[in-house]
């Protein structure tokens, strides 16, 4: 058979068949990765600008408190006038004594109700996202705010979410560690700013809103547009129905409690839109997602090593074959509510809730 001419030109010879299938591969193999590299250096230049925290797997100081404040002054003393390294050598202790998956990677994505950047505040948001290898599922579990509890180091029982107040990430990885049983080391924290602009970033989400939600989420945008100083009604959302929220309108959404099963129906808005935002970064390419990561990043903090991150990020489109779970804590049926020193609180039934995340992170 007469071999196929790609080409020929004076002074070189024919490149046939074979040949040329093999060079036009290695062209396309090289342009592909130069291609991949460039995305590699861009992403690395953007992990280099995250705000690492590299304290939080240290020993959680002892801090003391006496009211519901936003602040607590250390002491090196407890209740029982034990030193406070005692209590952090008893911490350590305890969570190493913790059972360790090698198959699942556990991540608290912590959302701040901070509006000033960098300013510690309480922990709104607070989702475990555990990735199970072994199983191939992704499980979002929510911890509501208002669970009353131990937190290390306090003297009084609190609100869960009054951890990252007084001790910032650390303190509440340790309070979630202790409570619930869970070895969770890595967190990825935001406040409201950053959390609208990634929103925005990766051009919104799609929410199926209510009419009730409508007008919940209103009072946020306009509360949103008075911190910000624009109009009033920038932005507010004029019917139901499955539309797309800006990154104002979907931090206005994930904040209504005040219909519905109020904090259980927002941790369910809050998961849908994580699982809304997933889907559309599971479908970015390496330079896309090295663009909102440029822009992004910058505005989070994190305990993950640059390596940790990067290899988060590159298994990123193994996902889409991952199923997808969610739940939230307390579980139904397992708390009651009550008010404790002037605070509606949630008293829980630890064991059942210890049971119920297992199961979740094991599938």
């Amino acid at each position: 058979m007469k071999k196929t001419t790609i080409f020929k030109r004076s002074g070189t010879r024919k490149v046939t068949g074979k040949k040329a299938a093999f060079s036009a591969a290695a062209v396309i193999a090289a342009v592909l990765l130069l291609f991949f590299l460039s995305g590699i250096f861009l992403i690395n230049y953007s992990l280099n600008r995250i705000h690492y925290d590299p304290e939080t797997k240290s020993p959680v100081p002892f801090i003391r408190t006496d009211s519901d404040s936003r602040t607590a002054p250390e002491s090196s003393q407890n209740q029982s006038g034990a030193p406070g390294s005692l209590v952090e050598k008893q911490l350590l202790e305890d969570a190493a004594s913790l059972p360790e998956n090698q198959n699942v990677f556990n991540l608290l994505l912590i959302g701040s109700d901070s509006r000033v950047p960098g300013q510690r505040g309480r922990s709104d948001t607070m989702i475990l996202v555990s990735i199970n290898r072994r199983t191939r599922r992704v499980a979002f579990t929510s911890f509501l705010r208002d669970i009353y509890l131990r937190i290390p180091g306090i003297w009084q029982e609190n609100r869960l979410n009054a951890a990252n107040a007084f001790g910032g990430p650390s303190l509440l990885l340790e309070t979630i560690r202790r409570n619930f049983q869970v070895q969770v080391d890595h967190y990825i924290s935001v406040d409201f700013s950053s959390f609208m602009k990634f929103i925005d970033r990766i051009g919104g989400v799609e929410i199926d809103v209510t009419d009730d939600e409508i007008a919940a989420a209103n009072e946020y945008v306009r509360n949103i547009n008075l911190w910000y100083g624009i109009a009033e009604n920038d932005g507010v959302l004029c019917s139901a129905g499955k539309q797309l929220l800006n990154g104002k309108q979907a931090l206005s959404y994930a904040r209504i409690r005040s219909i519905g099963s109020g904090d259980f129906d927002r941790t369910d808005r809050q998961r849908a839109i994580l699982r809304k935002a997933l889907e559309k970064l599971k479908t970015q390419s390496l330079l896309e997602s090295a663009s909102l990561l440029n822009t992004f990043l910058p505005d989070i903090t994190t305990n993950l090593s640059k390596g940790e991150l990067l290899s988060l990020l590159l298994l990123l489109p193994s996902y889409p074959n991952y199923k997808v779970e969610s739940c939230h804590i307390p579980i139904n049926g397992t708390f009651s509510c009550q008010n404790v020193r002037g605070m509606s609180v949630l008293k829980i039934d630890l064991s059942k809730n210890v049971a119920e995340i297992q199961k979740q992170i094991s599938g």
